[in-house]
């Protein structure tokens, strides 16, 4: 489809900076947008950068495929500092929009985003850009004040539609951005209708993973990058004096060898399992004892909310997002004793070794957390996502 209107065809950009976010964000919205008349193109860094690994890449492109969703290798970088690399990105991006016309673009991520408003408005065209988390926020640091906000402010308003996932972001936005319209969606959305059944026990489980089958077993979802925190909780596991405490982390990146190597400097390396990046991750939700998140800046993170929404007893990092779907007891709805407390202080391992320890001693606090994160999940279903997506898209035909 050159540019140029073929009959009333509705044509739509989905963006993003590397594919992962795509598939792990995406795919629903991309379906939404088909079924209300779409012809939906996406673009993206299907080659570098990605949270996922090259097999599961290509079975994206297949589902793209199959969807009748043409897809464009974009090369942008992940990072802000790579002049050079967001410069050609930005090329291939006008190229891009010269070749197709597009009713409007519906763009992510940091980098993504910058790039995609600054084309949209040399093109003339609308677009809708979701924060995942803004990378200013309170407790940040100066540095990202000091660089992300003054570009976010000045591209609000060549902003349309912008839509956050967390209710602190959308309060900051509504201050101190003049986008067109605001709006707080509830995250991604998780499925909370019916959890999907493991298909190991735990004693096969335990086998796999060559875990005694009476340990305790904590388990973390995510990219193995500093912001991620990993270290944390082996710090935590290392102080506890304890052997039966073994630590699964699901993901991939840069830090796989250095945190290995740190699990052994602090004589825990045979209780660590780096399971790489999985694609169906109910075995682990299933069979752990208990969900560890230790990020250092998240928006409204969805490993936590797929944890939550299969029954795990959590602790986090007492950061935002984080904030809004663990409380800590005293706070806010619901009881918990007071040893209870599920949130501690990223930078603090001793604070994580006392609430696991406090966690392991205790059923029904255990009990107790994975009962009420089922409840507060409910908040945060696909469903409700969908509508409020639908919502706004419609009011983009408008």
């Amino acid at each position: 489809m050159k540019r140029g209107n073929h009959g009333n065809s509705k044509t739509v950009l989905m963006l993003a900076s590397v594919a992962s976010m795509i598939d792990q964000f995406n795919m629903p919205n991309i379906r939404l947008l088909q079924k209300m008349g779409y012809q939906v193109h996406v673009a993206c860094n299907f080659k570098k950068g990605n949270t996922c690994n090259e097999d599961h890449i290509r079975k994206m492109k297949q589902v793209l495929h199959q969807m009748h969703v043409p897809w464009h290798q974009w090369d942008c970088p992940r990072s802000v500092y790579a002049v050079a690399s967001c410069f050609r990105a930005y090329r291939q991006l006008l190229e891009l929009t010269g070749r197709y016309r597009f009713d409007w673009i519906h763009c992510h991520s940091p980098v993504g985003g910058v790039l995609a408003r600054l084309a949209a408005h040399q093109r003339g065209m609308r677009v809708i850009y979701t924060a995942h988390g803004f990378h200013f926020y309170q407790g940040a640091p100066v540095r990202n004040w000091l660089l992300y906000y003054p570009v976010e402010k000045l591209l609000a308003h060549w902003t349309d539609v912008l839509i956050t996932v967390n209710q602190e972001d959308y309060i900051l936005a509504n201050r101190k951005l003049k986008a067109k319209k605001i709006y707080r969606v509830p995250g991604v959305g998780v499925s909370t209708v019916k959890v999907k059944q493991a298909g190991q026990n735990r004693r096969d489980f335990c086998r796999t993973y060559q875990i005694p089958e009476r340990s305790w077993i904590l388990l973390s979802v995510g990219e193995l990058i500093p912001r991620k925190n990993h270290v944390k909780v082996l710090k935590a596991v290392a102080s506890m004096g304890r052997t039966d405490v073994y630590y699964i982390i699901c993901g991939q990146g840069r830090l796989n060898k250095i945190l290995c190597q740190q699990a052994e400097q602090l004589g825990i390396g045979g209780r660590l399992r780096m399971a790489g990046f999985q694609e169906n991750l109910e075995d682990f939700y299933q069979n752990c004892d208990i969900f560890v998140f230790p990020s250092i800046q998240e928006g409204l993170p969805a490993a936590l909310m797929e944890a939550m929404t299969a029954g795990m007893p959590c602790v986090v990092s007492d950061i935002r997002g984080n904030r809004e779907l663990i409380r800590n007891p005293g706070k806010d709805m619901f009881y918990l004793p007071e040893s209870g407390c599920v949130r501690f202080p990223y930078h603090d391992a001793d604070c994580l070794c006392r609430i696991l320890l406090n966690m392991f001693a205790d059923e029904n606090l255990r009990k107790c957390c994975a009962q009420q994160n089922k409840k507060v999940i409910e908040r945060y279903d696909i469903r409700k996502v969908y509508t409020e997506m639908q919502r706004i898209y419609e009011k983009m035909e408008i």
